[in-house]
């Protein structure tokens, strides 16, 4: 394909004779970025950033998107092929390199360097056609600081190679090309020796002694005029040689004295051995383009996370791959003592390294930079710049063009270096930052595995923190690692006890800290008073002071230097000791911590009023105001964002309304227990909402509030009844009633019927549920308040199902979920679809119960409430077949066990127990069914639960049958059925008249089991259809059949 991209000059395409300049300057950049990266995909966010710098246009994807589909139209014109490859949101140029100018360059100078075993006729033959490739200066034309720095690289190195042309035709005995090129190069770089020389040489060759010696004197003058230094060994030695006019070939010689120092060097300073990194030594093994920079970063943004001494071990893991040395510089960003490096200090540091003389190092930076990378362009070295200030400090230490690998550690982030591939490093490993303790204090001191454990987590698994730790321990040879452990754990700042001697973590924290300015330190100190482990822009800007805008690059400040952690987008944290030492600086103002702490307990009553409200628009609630802005409160676009929100943010919602109970601010502490209700209950978390509630409705008793004491209090009811609290639960309940009587409101009095409706269900008081229900409905109809009808529906369908009512309560089951679904309450939805799910379930259709339990457990997974999920999993476990698909019923039975017992769901975890002891024994796993029911049935006992009760006596009963323990099976059953009758559960009494006749058929009286069962089918002839016919047909199979009683 005769098709060519352009880059070594104007950028274009050529193709047969045509050549195409492209329409703009921001297509030409685009085409010469794919092409430079030919093969790589590279991200649209790197392709704005190279077109557009930091300014790039109102919608950049979309202008990036028509700049790639404008080339390839061109590509498709010039060689019939689109070339273009975007795959999420990366583009690739999808074209072999030999078909661009610029990397057919770059392969062409690689192989003359390579063939060291060709003649210098052709090595040079190959250099004069790469350098034909040179259309003028590359990229002409293209703005911005990626075309600025490739330009500088390319530039670079096509010097470097026109020097080495030269030296190839001055070894040919060429002269004339040199002493009319090298003269333009030298203005380029008039502080380089190796020009100098190739030039004296070729004037030399030309005759033109004079010129030679005259070049000699100038560019010595200057040297020491501008650099207080003389010209090195090598161009003395050629100075020598044309003063005695020596012949050309003494002259064409390579010098065999004066040369920097060839062998393999090492000044790594000695460092201890590495424990775990495995991970890490293994990314920094993989091979890397000539001139890669690798910056060491910590993930955590901590000093003491061990990148220095991973750095150290990389390089002396690398060696094999870099044969030509190790080179090492303290770059001093952080010393106690020291000021940060200088790049120029750097650079004469570093060449003394590869064993210039002090007096043959230039003084000017660029002279050095120039010396330096001409030194390194042929070696193959790791260079470590151990701990970089940042990018400013270490762009003129980077050999651009050279095989050298370049470690960087720094506690900034590196960007903005050209070539940076960042490897973060995090704290150690809990196996490795054990094994870290344990060589550093010694086996014996760290036999005691917990109390090791419990060091190295309290340390934050950070090296520097274990190493401290380890010290101190050893320094005590009194001290256990359990001591150490509870001196840790005890004392108020851990900081203060993590040092050794005079050391302490505080002071590697401090070099940090100093290094932000006034603001930043500010910002830093008192994000540490946040009251959660992580915290988002809002709560920041809160305790900042700062509107968000300025708030936001403060945190980017804090990023930068790592301090500060992202670990999800827009979500911050600190280190457990970095926030540590945060709140220590804060505590030291007293005056700043108050007004900090304030600002966020207030943004975040706001906050969740403004969360609330959309979370729950519809719940019974106080008229609350607020001062705070809209504009710092976060951007909530509907209800599921409102709900994420509050969930992220719970821990610290709940030690605000905690920090305003406990720091004069009751007003404040009630308003958020009130404002939290909702989220607190659908999420579980009951203790919390009891001490909240608790306050709340002390709070408003003593401010007389009536109608807010009766919320507070119907909040208190569920929290009780929730946690299985039931007497409590009635008399806070009650009490509520009582109150929103006396107000005369009608809405406030409706919810605390509703609320004792749900309690009576909890105790299987079906009737008194029935009535309070009801209660509520009428008044929710005349106040037409259509939400809470749809509440109240769906509970009066709950109470007849469980009175047997099958056909009203589907009836007030259907009316309540077509309400909710014109409301638009997918919650409320989801609840209807799993009562109509419990009917069908109770009436034998499984099919569509298993369908409507699906649905409803899709909505409960939208959203997100943890509670609703676990009784929809229960629920949709009650419709599979037992034992045919016992493991997929166990999976969803246990996964709605562990979610009930981390809610503290006493009630739920009950059911859940009944419902697996039934499904074991249906499979005849007898003795843990009885396992099941038993602990079902002291939680029921304890919580007052009857019907519960009920059902895990008659499960237990069951399978003490199967088992052959029949007094005891008889015992329980008996229980069972009283306990069906007191409660006036139909159901329940007839099935356990069921389990009771299985019993008498094991003791051998049939008549008096067909007598039970009679009465059963007699109960389910209006509960359950299916249950009759299998009743009927297990009574016909008790029976002789008529042919044995002719035959008798």
């Amino acid at each position: 394909m005769d098709f060519t991209i352009l880059v070594l000059g104007p950028v274009g395409l050529q193709s047969a004779g045509r050549h195409d300049s492209l329409g703009s300057a921001k297509e030409r950049a685009l085409l010469a970025s794919l092409a430079i990266d030919a093969g790589r995909a590279i991200s649209s966010e790197t392709l704005i950033h190279r077109l557009w710098d930091e300014d790039p246009p109102a919608k950049p994807y979309a202008s990036l998107h028509a700049y790639a589909a404008r080339l390839r139209r061109r590509f498709r014109y010039m060689c019939d092929r689109p070339l273009i490859a975007q795959h999420a949101h990366t583009y690739t140029l999808d074209l072999a390199p030999d078909f661009i100018d610029f990397h057919r360059y770059h392969h062409l100078t690689a192989r003359a360097r390579a063939a060291q075993e060709r003649s210098t006729a052709r090595r040079l033959d190959t250099l004069r056609e790469a350098e034909s490739l040179w259309r003028g200066e590359p990229l002409a034309g293209l703005t911005g600081t990626w075309a600025e720095e490739v330009r500088a690289r390319l530039e670079t190195k096509r010097v470097a190679i026109r020097i080495e042309q030269a030296a190839l035709e001055l070894r040919c005995g060429k002269f004339e090309e040199p002493a009319a090129e090298l003269p333009l190069l030298l203005q380029r770089q008039p502080a380089n020796e190796t020009i100098v020389e190739h030039l004296m040489t070729a004037y030399y060759g030309c005759g033109r002694q004079a010129d030679a010696l005259r070049l000699y004197v100038d560019f010595r003058r200057r040297l020491r005029e501008q650099l207080g230094t003389d010209p090195g060994e090598s161009l003395d030695r050629l100075h020598r040689l044309i003063l005695r006019q020596a012949p050309l070939g003494d002259i064409l010689a390579p010098a065999t004295q004066g040369a920097p120092a060839s062998t393999p060097l090492n000044n790594l300073p000695a460092h201890s051995d590495l424990i775990g990194r495995d991970r890490e030594i293994a990314a920094l093994r993989e091979p890397f383009p000539a001139g890669t920079v690798i910056a060491v970063e910590s993930v955590s943004g901590m000093a003491g996370v061990g990148k220095s001494l991973l750095a150290f071990h990389a390089a002396r893991a690398l060696a094999s791959a870099y044969p030509d040395g190790r080179l090492y510089v303290d770059l001093q960003a952080h010393s106690a003592d020291r000021t940060p490096l200088a790049p120029s200090a750097a650079l004469a540091s570093l060449l003394r390294s590869l064993g210039l003389a002090s007096q043959d190092i230039p003084h000017g930076l660029e002279e050095r930079t120039s010396l330096w990378r001409s030194l390194l362009r042929e070696r193959r070295t790791v260079v470590v710049l151990d701990d970089a200030a940042g990018p400013e400090q270490i762009r003129a230490l980077l050999p651009l063009d050279s095989p050298s690998l370049v470690i960087v550690t720094s506690r900034q982030r590196l960007s903005g270096v050209p070539g940076v591939r960042p490897l973060f490093v995090d704290v150690l490993p809990r196996k490795d930052a054990v094994a870290l303790f344990s060589r550093l204090a010694g086996a014996e001191r760290a036999q005691d595995v917990d109390g090791t454990a419990r060091v190295v987590e309290m340390c934050g698994r950070l090296p520097l923190a274990i190493e401290l730790a380890a010290s101190r321990l050893r320094s005590r040879p009194a001290w256990s690692t359990r001591h150490l452990a509870q001196k840790l754990a005890r004392s108020h700042s851990r900081l203060a006890e993590i040092r050794d001697r005079d050391a302490g973590l505080d002071r590697a924290f401090e070099l940090s800290y100093r290094t932000l300015t006034r603001q930043q330190q500010a910002a830093f100190r008192r994000l540490g008073l946040h009251f959660g482990h992580g915290f988002g822009t809002h709560a920041a800007a809160a305790l900042i002071g700062e509107p968000i805008d300025q708030a936001e690059r403060q945190l980017e400040a804090l990023l930068d230097s790592n301090l500060l952690t992202e670990p999800a987008p827009e979500r911050y944290r600190f280190h457990d000791l970095l926030g540590e030492y945060a709140l220590t600086l804060a505590r030291r103002n007293s005056g700043e911590e108050t007004d900090a702490v304030s600002r966020l307990v207030e943004f975040y009553r706001a906050a969740a009023l403004h969360a609330d409200t959309r979370a729950h628009p519809r719940r019974t609630r106080l008229v609350l105001t607020t001062a705070t802005s809209p504009d710092v409160l976060p951007d909530l676009s509907d209800a599921q964002e409102a709900r994420n929100w509050l969930l992220t943010e719970s821990p610290a919602l709940i030690a605000a309304e905690q920090h305003a109970r406990t720091h004069g601010l009751p007003g404040a502490a009630a308003e958020m227990a009130h404002i939290l209700a909702a989220f607190l209950d659908s999420e579980g978390l009951w203790d919390e909402a009891e001490r909240m509630h608790r306050h709340a409705a002390h709070h408003w008793n003593s401010q007389g509030a009536d109608r807010a004491e009766a919320l507070a209090l119907t909040d208190l009811s569920v929290t009780h009844a929730h946690a299985a609290r039931y007497e409590e639960a009635e008399a806070a309940g009650r009490r509520a009633l009582e109150l929103a009587r006396r107000t005369h409101d009608p809405e406030c009095t409706a919810e605390a019927l509703h609320q004792l409706g749900i309690l009576h269900w909890h105790r299987a008081e079906y009737r008194r549920m029935l009535e309070v229900q009801n209660e509520a409905l009428e008044i929710r109809i005349r106040t037409r308040d259509r939400w809470n009808q749809a509440r109240s529906t769906n509970n009066m369908g709950i109470a007849h199902l469980h009175l047997g009512h099958h056909t009203t309560s589907f009836r007030f089951f259907q009316e309540a979920l077509l309400a909710f679904r014109e409301i638009g309450d997918t919650r409320g939805e989801a609840q209807a679809l799993n009562n109509l799910a419990d009917v069908h379930l109770h009436m034998g259709d499984r099919k569509s119960a298993r369908r409507f339990f699906y649905r409803s457990l899709e909505i409960a997974i939208e959203s997100g409430s943890r509670s609703e999920q676990a009784l929809a999993r229960l629920n949709l476990g009650n419709t599979f077949v037992v034992p045919e698909e016992m493991s997929a019923v166990l999976e969803l039975y246990e996964e709605a066990l562990g979610s009930f017992q981390k809610l503290g769901d006493r009630r739920s975890e009950t059911i859940t127990r009944v419902a697996l002891g039934n499904v074991l024994g249906a499979s005849a796993r007898y003795e843990e069914a009885v396992g099941q029911h038993s602990r079902a049935l002291a939680l029921a006992r304890d919580i007052g639960a009857g019907l519960e009760e009920a059902q895990a006596l008659r499960g237990l009963g069951t399978a003490q049958r199967h088992l052959g323990r029949l007094e005891r099976s008889q015992q329980c059953l008996e229980e069972s059925l009283d306990l069906a009758r007191r409660l006036q559960a139909p159901e329940e009494e007839a099935r356990t008249l069921d389990a009771t006749a299985e019993l008498l058929m094991a003791r051998g009286q049939p008549e008096r089991a067909q007598e039970l069962w009679a009465i059963a089918i007699g109960i389910f002839q209006t509960l359950d259809e299916s249950e009759v016919a299998r009743l009927r047909e297990r009574i016909l199979q008790t029976q002789p059949n008529s042919e044995n009683q002719t035959g008798a």
